[in-house]
């Protein structure tokens, strides 16, 4: 690989990526792609002649990779240092979040339509080891020699699916069109987890890709729609869009507000500005998941896990990762300060008071927002649960949601009143 890497945007050069000290990148857009005033690929990467900073080049690209220990053994199997940014994009780069495809400067693009390889089989046998022994194994054998990459710190894998098989892309030309995600170490219910948080969501009024569990092999699957995925012309079409860290410049190691990542005020100017067309609704639209997640108790709403999608314009994205890490025994913090505190046991009255102003709404609005969305949850919740049992058997995970869920209701609308 050389040290440029090209950056692809529907089948166009968008710009290059050069190598920098310590794997760190620069980015430069292409002459062709300003001159035709294309869009820009970050909202933190205005287009402009001039190369970018390594700081700011590097905190967008960096933020399409994973994190923490699927980092390591990446990194690990494919021999280079977990640090260098460069390497990973060359190497898993070619089917990532949102439209982008990054490709060493010296291969050629191969953009053929519905170039796949069936790894069912070899997914069943990963998952084989998963379930014996998920402390030590993690999808990435299923890849081989795929260049496929998700941002975050959850053993994950993009695929396409077709009748219930699950394929690779062989080629840049030919993208994935679902998410999926095994058991974790530790927490072998967090598929049931996650695709009944979503399914919750969905019911009760919030834009959420559809999600459901698989079973294949004996194995059960999270599996999750790529909303940055459209089939056309029965071909798979990539969707721009990028994270709220990658829109403000902030590096994925400072995605949560306690180590200098954003928090509610923030994201808040960040859609006034950027989605003015439908601003207050979607500040309404992000008071009401904030409002989901902690009812949920999912503690790990980040900036990484909301996004802007650039669809014709800018829109906000389909919420996604939505699990009730409450029910864990992990951090109380939340991901975002509620007024000023980040513990749930510190949460009081005045919290939601400063979080009015930090969201520049009335506090009775405030109020109505939040009662919404309480009421819209324990119309769904019971009738939900049922159905899940019905469909994936009982489980000691729904009782657990069910519990935290009606618990933190009972506390929020104590708040307010």
């Amino acid at each position: 690989m050389k040290d440029r890497l090209q950056i692809i945007w529907d089948k166009r050069l968008v710009g290059t990526l050069d190598r920098h000290n310590k794997g760190r990148v620069v980015f430069q857009y292409s002459q062709d792609w300003i001159a035709k005033k294309s869009s820009p690929v970050s909202l933190s990467l205005p287009c402009r002649k001039e190369k970018f900073a390594p700081a700011v080049s590097t905190a967008f690209f960096e933020n399409l990779l994973p994190e923490n220990d699927t980092r390591t053994v990446l990194a690990f199997h494919r021999r280079f240092d977990k640090k260098d940014t460069f390497a990973f994009l060359g190497n898993f780069g070619e089917d990532c979040a949102g439209a982008l495809s990054i490709i060493p400067e010296d291969q050629e693009p191969d953009f053929t339509p519905g170039q796949y390889e069936n790894i069912t089989q070899e997914l069943i046998a990963t998952l084989d080891k998963i379930l014996d022994d998920p402390e030590r194994y993690r999808l990435y054998p299923v890849m081989k020699h795929a260049k496929l990459s998700l941002a975050g710190a959850q053993d994950k894998l993009p695929v396409y699916i077709k009748n219930d098989q699950f394929y690779l892309p062989k080629n840049s030309g030919s993208a994935t069109t679902h998410i999926i995600k095994p058991i974790n170490a530790g927490f072998t219910d967090i598929p049931r987890n996650e695709a009944f948080c979503m399914e919750l969501a969905q019911r009760s009024g919030f834009p959420i890709p559809n999600s459901k569990i698989m079973k294949i092999g004996g194995h059960e699957l999270f599996v999750v729609d790529r909303y940055d995925r459209q089939e056309i012309n029965k071909e798979i079409v990539r969707i721009h869009q990028e994270d709220f860290c990658q829109a403000m410049g902030y590096p994925a190691e400072r995605k949560y507000q306690e180590t200098g990542g954003p928090g509610f005020i923030e994201c808040r100017e960040l859609i006034d500005e950027y989605l003015s067309n439908q601003g207050v609704t979607n500040r309404f639209l992000f008071i009401r998941m904030m409002t989901f997640n902690y009812i949920i108790g999912n503690h790990d709403a980040h900036g990484k896990n909301f996004a802007i999608l650039h669809n014709k314009g800018f829109e906000l994205a389909p919420f996604y990762d939505l699990v009730s890490t409450q029910v864990y025994p992990l951090d109380n913090k939340f991901a975002m300060a509620i007024g000023q505190t980040f513990r749930l046991d510190r949460i009081k009255e005045h919290s939601f008071k400063k979080f009015a102003r930090d969201m520049n709404v009335r506090p009775k609005l405030l109020i109505s927002l939040i009662n919404e969305v309480c009421e819209a949850v324990k119309n769904g919740l019971d009738g939900l649960i049922a159905e899940h049992e019905k469909n994936y058997g009982a489980a000691k995970i729904y009782k657990d949601l069910n519990k935290i869920i009606k618990s933190n209701i009972i506390q929020l609308q104590s708040f307010l009143r």
